[in-house]
């Protein structure tokens, strides 16, 4: 395969008529002589002369050579010109030379320049794999059992591996309806492991499946040339499948099994890919979506050893310099905030690193410019449905590279190394990138999380070191990341047993875009003995459905405090206080915002949302909260404040509701929650409205992971238990029928709450809990200890927090926050 990259460094080539063959670019082998095609075309009623020359050649390592270099064109006539490069063996395979071609119009006067580069060809394979990388993988598989373990689960996954059948299948989007074929998104990853199979073992019936189906999908009649879909034609996807793709070919290319006419077509393949790609790259498209399909179309250029293209995919607007400088924050965290689309972006760069490495450069320690994210994205505007697409919270780098973008998450691990779920996301477990980063960084918090893992991906059997180290768990300690904003609070009195510790983990930063939802102050996960009390997706609709955005974005179905049955406005919110102490952790979190009715789904539109905006009438609420861990319970303390009455509805939403003490019942119970179409609260169903009047006190079991609430404030109110929404299937935390939601509702124009959550396995701790004021409480356990909290100036939000402990009224210890 020869390729030769051209592309002009001036854009009014009109002044001069000229053009290039796209389809002409070239690289070649030492020795060999490859020719460049250009064309002068002669729009003027006279005879128009050209001057033609390479600039420098004593600089340039090739041998350039002209067929003409005085052109006459005639009225109206096209003059087609060749250029021939003899290939230097001074340039290293895989090095490149950039010449330039002056042209002059001697009639007018005009000039202007073509550059060419032309690139050493470097043999195949050198994407994801390379010979040395081979016999280094069996060289591991002979010596260690865990690699060797590897290496039978990935053959016996392959052996009754099936490569699917090329179909064309026409699938309903929202408002629109196209085709595309019917891979998934991973089959192309699974045909680059048969490669790795074949290479590994030398059993050829591995390379003759990954053959066919890069014959399939190569075909020029039938295959992605006649649809340009491979899989669903999303971004997210078609990225993935091009990236493993071009690794498959990379490999078997050279093989006799191919014909001349099918590396043509594939080549052409990629190259239609390449040209799909450029058409959705956009300076304010910066998602997952086009970060995948980036990547995907850098592997596919490198496969093609196009360096032009790799250049333009890595600095043009929308390219990896974008997505890298713009998408990641300073605190390391990808903007969408969500933990498995933070991990695919770290995945395919990852990827795109270790193919640049072995292609011989270093993207593992390349750093980037960073770069202002727009506020809208490349087809909406800000603030539809409330989404919020540019960055939140301090600056204070102004480079960006991959090695930011893989440590970031392990603080808010939990102790088998899995991310607190997120926004759009699930609990997320490591993915095989960490591979690849504990090779480049030799970090140990990077082994740690290996540890955590099976070690059975491809990434792993590759590229894992044979022997990882013995590290002690690097995320025992509460810690912050103040551009995501996310808090992680841990007990300290159980570090030694890590899932002893409670883990509590609060929300207050960046929303996220597409993929944020609404809910600054949120108790987002609540930790301990191995149990999930809460996860962002506790229920889940899909994409393409009413709920999503009806309710599972919404404020109404997080932990924290709604008013008036709205969703939350999306603004910068902030930390005024984080506090790690050795009996106490604590942090206040608080926004200023405004509410509004929720998106309504609207399928004849894309996207498929009716917005709103807010009443003009409606000031921002003052929304602050406070959270405590001690080693036995979380404190959660609410302020709300408006220059009106509004219903404030504090939530929270366990698992195994048993009783709740304190309260009598009103009314009937309701089959939804709210009848109005507009509100959130009408995917709660089966709602039993109480009163109380001296607290509340509510039990959950599930399983026997325990959680008690105990409601101190405020004294009297209202407060329902209704069932969470469910939105199909259940798949871990997700949709749990038994899911409960419990709600405090007062109608103030500024109100105080104050909680405890007690989460335990067998007996509680907790004999009881006084509360006179919404500023103080008094803990009392059944082994004879007592806490005496006092929390000052939490409503000036100057919060100072003394917490003294006592065992038999002897006073033990006193910890103040500062």
């Amino acid at each position: 395969m020869k390729h030769l990259y051209i592309f002009l460094i001036f854009s009014n080539i009109s002044l001069l008529g000229f053009s290039t063959n796209n389809d002409t670019c070239k690289s070649a082998k030492a020795g060999d002589t490859i020719t460049h095609t250009f064309h002068l075309k002669n729009d003027k009623a006279s005879v128009q002369e050209f001057h033609v020359q390479v600039e420098n050649p004593r600089s340039l390592a090739c041998t350039y050579l002209l067929t003409d270099a005085i052109i006459r064109v005639k009225p109206k006539a096209q003059y087609t010109g060749h250029l021939r490069v003899i290939m230097s063996k001074r340039l290293p395979k895989g090095g490149f030379e950039t010449s330039q071609l002056a042209i002059e119009n001697r009639t007018s006067g005009a000039k202007e320049l073509l550059e060419f580069v032309t690139v050493r060809t470097k043999e195949h394979p050198f994407l994801l794999v390379t010979n040395a990388v081979i016999a280094e993988t069996k060289a591991k598989t002979e010596q260690y059992p865990w690699a060797k373990n590897n290496l039978d689960k990935m053959l016996q996954e392959l052996d009754t591996y099936q490569v699917p059948e090329r179909k064309i299948v026409s699938k309903p989007r929202p408002v629109k309806v196209w085709s595309s074929f019917n891979y998934k998104p991973n089959d192309s990853e699974l045909v680059f492991k048969l490669t790795l199979a074949w290479k590994l073992t030398g059993n050829a019936v591995y390379k003759q499946k990954a053959i066919q189906f890069i014959k399939d999908v190569c075909d020029r009649e039938a295959g992605y040339l006649s649809i340009g879909a491979a899989t669903s034609g999303v971004q997210v996807h078609e990225g993935n499948f091009f990236l493993h793709l071009a690794a498959a070919c990379d490999i078997v290319f050279n093989e006799p099994e191919f014909s001349e006419t099918d590396r043509d077509n594939i080549e052409a393949t990629f190259r239609y890919y390449l040209a799909q790609n450029r058409k959705h790259m956009d300076p304010s498209g910066i998602m997952n979506h086009q970060a995948s399909a980036n990547a995907g179309a850098i592997l596919s250029a490198l496969f093609l050893q196009d360096i032009s293209e790799v250049k333009y995919l890595t600095d043009a607007p929308g390219g990896m310099a974008d997505q890298i400088g713009k998408g990641v924050m300073d605190d390391g965290w990808w903007f969408e905030g969500t933990a498995n689309y933070c991990y695919l972006v770290v995945q395919r760069y990852s990827l795109v690193a270790q193919a640049f490495q072995n292609y011989g450069w270093d993207l593992y320690h390349k750093r980037f410019p960073v770069k202002f994210k727009s506020k809208d994205f490349e087809n909406i505007k800000e603030g539809f449905t409330g989404m919020k697409f540019d960055n939140w919270g301090p600056i204070t780098k102004n480079t960006v590279g991959l090695e930011d973008m893989v440590t970031p998450y392990i603080p808010f691990m939990d102790e088998d190394a899995n991310v607190v779920a997120t926004n759009d996301s699930n609990l997320k477990a490591p993915e095989p990138f960490y591979e690849l980063a504990y090779r480049a960084y030799n970090l140990k918090e990077l082994a740690w999380v290996l540890s955590k893992t099976e070690r059975d991906s491809w990434l792993a059997l590759m590229y894992g070191v044979p022997e990882l180290p013995t590290v002690a768990d690097p995320r025992i300690n509460s810690s912050v990341a103040p551009n995501v904003g996310l808090v992680a609070l841990r007990s300290q009195g159980t570090r030694n047993t890590p899932e002893k510790q409670i883990q509590a983990f609060v929300k207050y930063g960046t929303h996220g875009g597409w993929h944020g939802h609404f809910d600054r102050t949120n108790l987002i996960g609540l930790d301990r003995n191995g149990y999930k009390y809460f996860g962002a997706e506790m229920a889940w609709f899909g994409y393409g459905q009413p709920g999503y955005k009806e309710s599972i974005q919404t404020s109404a179905t997080h932990n924290m405090v709604i008013v008036d049955e709205l969703q939350q406005e999306a603004v910068p919110s902030k930390q005024t206080l984080f506090f790690k102490g050795d009996i106490m952790q604590a942090t206040v979190v608080e926004t200023e915002a405004r509410w509004r009715k929720i998106p309504l789904w609207d399928g004849e539109q894309f996207p498929p949302w009716k917005d709103t905006d807010f009443e003009a009438s409606f000031k921002p609420i003052q929304q602050r909260r406070l959270t405590i861990v001690t080693d036995d319970y979380v404190v959660l303390a609410d302020r709300l404040a408006s220059n009106t009455k509004h219903h404030y509805d504090w939530l929270i939403h366990p698992v195994g509701f048993k009783n709740i003490e304190g309260v009598k019942p009103q009314g009937s119970i309701h089959d939804s929650l709210s009848t109005e179409t507009d509100s959130p609260y009408k995917y709660f169903s089966n709602a039993q409205w109480y009163a109380f009047k001296k607290g509340a006190k509510v039990a959950f079991n599930d399983g026997g992971n325990k959680l008690d609430v105990h409601t101190l404030w405020p004294k009297a109110g209202k407060s329902f238990i209704a069932n969470y929404p469910v939105g199909g299937k259940q798949r871990n935390d997700r949709n749990n029928p038994e899911r409960r939601t419990y709600a405090v509702r007062v109608n103030e124009k500024a109100t105080n709450f104050l909680h405890v959550l007690e989460p335990y396995q067998g007996e509680a701790l907790i004999d009881k809990i006084v509360s006179k004021n919404p500023e103080e409480l008094f803990v009392y356990f059944k082994d004879g200890r007592e806490h005496r909290i006092t929390i000052q100036n939490f409503k000036e939000g100057q919060t100072i927090i003394r917490l003294e402990e006592f065992k038999f009224n002897k006073l033990i210890k006193t910890e103040i926050s500062n």
